[in-house]
């Protein structure tokens, strides 16, 4: 059983590990933790790099049947605890995931003296006795010892678990060391976009594709079917080999994010376009630093010219296998608390669907039938939400949305089967979706 601590945003971690693990057996959940079963730890550590929006991955290794009111839990905790300490001296964290159950300043002193009195020179890390962050696990070394220790009561068991796996903070200061950018646009956050790339790594997708004629051109296809094709085989060796070598494309690439964070999840074919030419240079400026400073595995990238609306007459969406379009374009206006109001927002509104309206129009008129990670912005005006009503009218002409949860998992996504990113200090939020072309 494994215990994945979520972010801030805790359904996105959620729906990120769904994707990456569809077969996964919820036990726990609630908005920090994630207990699971059905999945192998060797697989879980390969993959542990590319799961953007989880905190911490942790192994439970004991269950203690008490609901923590009689006085023996305590000692059967700091029992299990002694096995991992070493002759030298030892650092150690304890985690609480529960809210009242006792005083974590209280427990962390009971253990000090307790390993005291068995001879053991141990020192716990908690800064201010309070949970410790996921930098300093790394600066303390606490995996390489299995000392970041981990305790949450769940009915009558306490369940105790070690830490893995964290994530690796440091490489998001490498991202912005030399590279280039424009702060009149909007930028995707880098986690974000980590996350919608997992989200289009769905293995469900590959149960029931195969290759079809297309009508208009009598080019060959791929669409759903329900019988077998030697291209579903090839995808899904594919899939279960790595669950990052399939090929995405950004078609508002803007200046890099998504595409940037693909390289550095080690895909090796990427492909972007966007309607200013200034953006398309600066993206593959971009992919050139991202190469040069983080290990990847890129063969093929191409960055073009190109209209959105137009998508149509672009090659690379029938000559080439693309998984799947992630993408977020420009959220248009960067408004400021004093300065958005709802007139603004409803002409910003008609000409974003103007160009989504033909962008859909033109991947179903040839047949794009993987899948669409998508962003859409929506605003709050006056503490009241604004959302992009005629996106939902576009959608519903020409997209199935997919789930991004199983339906008997006690947390849903939004009333539009979407997920919400938002933060305290912004006007302009976004709205993520799972499309497929009808």
């Amino acid at each position: 059983m494994f215990a994945f601590e979520l972010w801030r945003e805790y359904r996105l971690s959620v729906a990120e590990l769904f994707s990456l693990f569809p077969k996964m057996e919820v036990v726990y959940f609630d908005e920090k933790i994630l207990l699971v079963n059905n999945i192998e730890e060797n697989e879980l550590l390969k993959i542990a790099p590319k799961i953007w929006w989880t905190i911490k991955i942790n192994k439970i290794q004991s269950a203690i049947r008490d609901s923590g009111s009689s006085p023996e839990w305590q000692s059967t905790i700091f029992e299990y605890m002694k096995d991992f300490f070493q002759e030298r001296k030892t650092n150690y964290a304890i985690n609480f995931y529960w809210k009242v159950k006792t005083n974590q300043k209280d427990f962390l002193l009971k253990s000090k003296k307790y390993f005291a009195k068995l001879w053991l020179s141990t020192r716990f890390v908690n800064q201010d006795f309070n949970n410790i962050k996921s930098y300093l696990v790394t600066k303390e070394k606490l995996i390489d010892t299995q000392t970041d220790f981990n305790i949450i009561f769940i009915n009558s068991e306490i369940f105790i678990w070690n830490t893995i796996y964290v994530q690796d903070i440091e490489s998001y200061a490498k991202r912005d060391f030399g590279k280039t950018r424009d702060m009149q646009i909007g930028m995707l956050p880098p986690k974000l976009a980590q996350m919608m790339i997992n989200l289009s790594k769905n293995e469900t997708m590959l149960s029931s594709w195969t290759i079809v004629k297309d009508p208009l051109n009598n080019a060959s296809i791929t669409k759903q079917s329900s019988r077998d094709s030697s291209l579903h085989s090839e995808w899904q060796n594919q899939f279960n080999n790595s669950y990052t070598q399939l090929p995405i494309y950004d078609p508002f690439c803007g200046l890099w994010t998504i595409l940037l964070e693909a390289i550095i999840a080690w895909d090796n074919e990427i492909y972007g376009s966007d309607i200013n030419e200034d953006m398309v240079q600066t993206t593959k400026k971009n992919i050139e630093f991202i190469k040069d400073i983080f290990e990847n595995d890129l063969k093929t990238y191409e960055v073009i010219n190109l209209d959105a609306k137009n998508i149509a007459n672009w090659p690379i969406l029938k000559n080439h296998m693309i998984w799947a379009i992630v993408t977020e374009w420009y959220l248009w206006e960067i408004f400021w608390k004093l300065s958005i109001n709802l007139e603004k927002v409803e002409k910003q509104r008609i000409i974003l669907a103007q160009i989504y309206e033909k962008f859909f129009f033109w991947l179903k008129r040839i047949w794009f039938t993987w899948n669409i990670i998508i962003s859409f912005p929506f605003w709050e005006i006056k503490w009241k939400y604004n959302y992009f009503e005629e996106i939902y009218e576009i959608i519903n002409e020409y997209c199935v949305i997919s789930k991004f949860f199983p339906d008997n998992f006690e947390v849903q996504s939004s009333r539009s089967w979407s997920l919400l990113y938002k933060r305290p200090d912004q006007t302009v939020w976004r709205e993520i979706f799972r499309l497929q072309i009808k």
